[in-house]
């Protein structure tokens, strides 16, 4: 049984030609019991 599912998720800032794409279609699991951590720099839209 899974702790956590992310299913192909997507983060997009802005809109036309200024639009960033800072997560582009990402899945994975953290199973029950595990942990994890999503590192970046100051800014990045965690």
């Amino acid at each position: 049984m899974s702790g956590v599912e992310f299913k192909d998720v997507m983060k997009v800032y802005g809109k036309g030609e200024g639009k960033q794409v800072t997560v582009d279609h990402v899945s994975f699991t953290v199973e029950k019991g595990e942990s994890a951590v999503i590192l970046r720099q100051s800014g990045a839209g965690k």
